[in-house]
């Protein structure tokens, strides 16, 4: 159920109507007044709009490497596990060989034996 909360970004605020957490809506208020509050330091010329629009840029941009990183993690994830089902094949092949090996050693065995 979504819920209201007023958040502050430069001192103005915002009604945000979301699904999130309180702390998740603050936490990502307080991002985006940094944000902006440190562009506006940086160039005092620059408008409030000009400050929200690099700014949301900037998230938008982190956001599509994180989700290149995760895609790509993902890929490494699953080569990983490609691999391991692999070498648990070769190992359950390996230990039938080994059991194989044992049964034969002891038939030999008894047969000297006898």
């Amino acid at each position: 159920m979504s819920e209201r909360y007023t958040v502050r970004v430069l001192d103005t605020p915002y009604i945000v109507v979301t699904d999130e957490r309180e702390e998740q809506v603050e936490k990502v208020a307080k991002l985006v007044d940094h944000s902006m509050r440190a562009l506006l330091e940086r160039n005092p010329r620059a408008s409030v709009t000009m400050a929200g629009i690099y700014t949301a840029f900037q998230f938008c941009d982190e956001k599509i490497k994180a989700e290149e990183v995760a895609n790509n993690l993902r890929v490494q994830l699953q080569g990983y596990l490609e691999d391991m089902n692999k070498l648990r094949g070769e190992l359950d092949e390996q230990r039938r060989r080994a059991s194989s090996l044992e049964q034969e050693l002891r038939a030999l065995r008894s047969e000297h034996r006898d």
